[in-house]
């Protein structure tokens, strides 16, 4: 497993705005979240809220299919695997 934190201040130069419908009941903006996944190189298929996590299915650039937790308060990546 894999853990990594999401730089926030790296989200609000890449995504101007993007956190603007950051709050405390809700945390990081989900779009904020996606656009982070994108900046990698990561081709978002799907986001799932759920509770105070995210779950997020994507494609790699090497084409590799991952499934990421990411904890929706701060924006960190708890867990990111292979997607079967």
């Amino acid at each position: 497993m894999r853990s990594f934190l999401l730089p926030i201040a790296a989200i609000a130069v890449m995504a101007p705005g993007a956190l603007m419908a950051r709050d405390a009941a809700s945390g990081v903006a989900l779009s904020a979240i996606i656009q982070a996944f994108e900046a990698r190189g990561y081709e978002v298929t799907s986001a799932d809220v759920e509770g105070s996590r995210i779950e997020i299915e994507a494609t790699k650039p090497d084409g590799a299919r991952v499934e990421a937790i990411v904890e929706r308060a701060t924006g960190a990546v708890l867990d990111e695997r292979a997607d079967d």
